[in-house]
C-alpha cells in the first residue's frame, strides 16, 4: 500500500501539487473515487450506485481545482484573488447544472448523490483526525 501512496504522490507532484497535505488529501479523495466506482459495477450499474459514483466523481474534480487555484494562491503574488473567485463561482455555477442535468434529466437519487458529495468532508475530516491525533502521540 505505501508503494501505490509513492507513486500517487508523484503523479499529483508532478501534475503541480507541491504541498504535502494537498497530495494526502487528493490521494485520498481518489482512493474514494475508485471505490465509488468499484460499488457502481459490483452493484450492476444500480441507480443509487451511479449517483454515489456520480456525486463523488463530481466532487473530486472540484476538489482538485480547489486545491490546484489554492495552491497557486500561496505562490503567486497579488491578483490573483479576482481570478480565484472567477474560478470559485465558475466551477460552482458549473457544478450546479451538473447536478441539475443529474437530478431532473437523468432522475437519480438524490440521496445517494449527496452521499457521494460528501466524500471530500468525510476526507478532510479523517484527515484531521489522523493528523491531530500523530501530532498528540508525537508530542508525548
Amino acid at each position: 500500500m505505501r508503494n501505490i501512496n509513492l507513486r500517487i504522490e508523484k503523479i499529483l507532484h508532478r501534475q503541480g501539487f507541491f504541498l504535502h497535505d494537498f497530495r494526502t488529501l487528493l490521494r485520498n479523495q481518489i482512493y474514494l473515487l475508485f471505490l465509488a466506482f468499484v460499488i457502481m459495477l459490483l452493484a450492476g450499474f444500480h441507480p443509487a450506485a451511479l449517483a454515489f459514483a456520480s456525486g463523488t466523481a463530481l466532487v473530486t474534480v472540484n476538489f482538485w481545482f480547489l486545491a490546484k487555484g489554492l495552491q497557486s494562491l500561496t505562490r503567486q503574488q497579488e491578483g490573483l484573488m479576482a481570478l480565484s473567485l472567477i474560478r470559485f463561482y465558475g466551477r460552482m455555477i458549473l457544478t450546479g447544472f451538473i447536478l441539475f442535468a443529474l437530478i431532473v434529466w437523468s432522475g437519480l437519487p438524490v440521496a445517494a448523490l449527496v452521499a457521494g458529495l460528501t466524500t471530500v468532508i468525510i476526507n478532510i475530516l479523517f484527515w484531521g483526525v489522523f493528523r491531530f491525533h500523530r501530532q498528540k502521540v508525537k508530542e508525548a
